[in-house]
């Protein structure tokens, strides 16, 4: 084989295309996003009333409730 086939060869070859990763503006945008979507749930179950909530915040409620 000569050079120019096994160029050509190499030039077809499938090759991996890393994802496009999205910008710091776009990652601060799907986080208040999903932060919007986390706090607009209702919780009625007892179970679940405490989903999202900071750790100092369910201390400090469980520690004054008892």
């Amino acid at each position: 084989m000569n050079v120019v086939t096994l160029q050509l060869m190499m030039a077809d070859m499938p090759h991996w295309v890393p994802p496009k990763k999205p910008d710091i503006n776009q990652q601060i945008r799907e986080m208040e996003e999903r932060e919007k979507q986390r706090n607009s749930h209702t919780q009625t179950d007892k179970t679940n009333t405490t989903k999202g909530m900071n750790p100092m915040e369910f201390f400090t409620h469980y520690a004054i409730k008892d």
